[in-house]
């Protein structure tokens, strides 16, 4: 317990300089495009996890990929000590472009708002002095921890099997998985994680003048006959419990055409010619695979009735597989919660998959025993200009990793 206590001391005493590092990371522009900026981001945390003992190594992406790599740190101590798996992410949502990019406090120093400020810079600050506190308290030296800080969370490089391919080296070599991504609240983390795919429907028709649609040989037009695909998906397919199905971007008329990595298209027709061709590019998200083969087979079906004179066809690719909810999940979730009940906080609980989106820790899931995610600090408005942390809750999800990973570890 002396151990422990020298831990929690530390954090505590530490706190200060903890936010001050978020601060400085927050300022720095880390979008997913910005390599640049993500790389800065990585060279301090490379610094940081140095200092500790960790090797480090920046794995870069192919220059054709245009995205930042992966920082691995590896610190090994005893061969007999498990391995842990600590997973967050170095980039942002918000672009160099983006309005919203400086750090400052609100509510009267209670919170801070910024770009990244809890997803996932909240993340690497609490990875990075659960790891000081377990050296300070000796606890470090015997332990063998992996972090991979993954340069594009937010916007995965394809193909994946590239872009994740040092994370699941690790976890292959790993007994457990921790996620840092941000809580979304003081009593929940993180056992099940949906899987994604995206999907590409086009939809094509004869470009006649408008007059003539609705006859027998003009049909429909490409516009009606995709928008029968998507309401025959929202009416037939909505109700499904774990399963949502978004058209996130959609593009029609006389020419359609998607910039798929920017996410944004042009389109031109004419309000007196009937539309040529409509591109739709959504995205699926299941609970399971069971699900996600059913529901690819029933798109599919639905695209293949089109109206007359119109022509439907459906792609889709698979970008991240299910965290499966498991009982050792459940088990390492007892455990952290026993450490919160410990630090005198709250049980524990498993979120509802259907609240969170995916995550880096669902490419490893299968390759490890267990893992855990959502154990960043907590806050609101990720992915919005009202991206905002609780800045009490720092200390308190620090104090929870390192003493989980103590404990683990021994």
């Amino acid at each position: 317990m002396l151990d422990e206590q020298s831990i929690t001391s530390y954090v505590d005493s530490h706190s200060v300089e903890q936010v001050a590092l978020l601060e400085k990371l927050v300022n720095i522009n880390s979008g997913t495009d910005n390599v640049d900026g993500v790389v800065k981001v990585g060279d301090l945390m490379k610094a940081e996890l140095e200092a500790l003992g960790f090797d480090t190594r920046w794995h870069e992406l192919p220059a054709g990929m245009n995205h930042a790599g992966s920082l691995v740190a590896v610190h090994d101590g005893n061969k007999s000590a498990k391995r842990i798996l600590l997973i967050g992410h170095l980039d942002t949502v918000f672009p160099a472009t983006s309005k919203f990019q400086e750090y400052s406090l609100i509510d009267g120093g209670k919170k801070a708002k910024g770009p990244g400020v809890i997803d996932d810079k909240g993340g690497l600050v609490t990875i990075l002095y659960a790891l000081q506190a377990l050296k300070h308290s000796g606890a470090l030296q015997d332990m063998n921890i992996s972090v991979v800080l993954v340069g594009d969370e937010e916007l995965a490089a394809k193909p994946t099997e590239i872009s994740r391919e040092w994370l699941i080296a690790e976890a292959k070599r790993s007994d457990i998985a921790l996620g840092f991504e941000f809580a979304l609240s003081p009593n929940q983390l993180i056992t099940e994680r949906r899987g994604l795919s995206e999907w590409f429907l086009t939809s094509t028709g004869i470009d006649k003048h408008s007059a003539t649609i609705f006859q027998p040989e003009t049909g429909f037009g490409a516009v009606y006959e995709s928008a029968r695909v998507l309401d025959e998906i929202r009416s037939k397919l909505s109700g499904e419990q774990g399963l949502t199905i978004n058209p996130g971007l959609i593009l029609g008329g006389a020419t359609a055409q998607e910039d798929v990595p920017n996410g944004q298209g042009t389109a031109s027709g004419r309000k007196t010619t009937i539309a040529r061709i409509v591109s739709v590019h959504g995205d699926l998200r299941f609970s399971s695979e069971e699900q996600r083969s059913s529901t690819e087979a029933r798109l599919q079906e639905i695209a293949s009735h089109s109206l007359p004179q119109t022509h439907s066809e459906l792609k889709i690719k698979a970008i991240m597989p299910v965290m499966v909810d498991r009982e050792s999940n459940r088990k390492l979730l007892q455990a952290y919660s026993k450490v919160s009940q410990d630090l005198d906080g709250p049980a524990l609980e498993s979120a509802p998959s259907a609240e969170r989106g995916g995550a880096d820790i669902s490419y490893v899931n299968k390759y490890v025993t267990a893992s855990l995610d959502g154990l960043g600090a907590w806050g609101q408005g990720a992915h919005s200009e009202n991206e905002t942390i609780d800045l009490g809750s720092l200390p308190v999800v620090t104090k929870r990793a390192a003493l989980f990973i103590s404990r683990y570890g021994k």
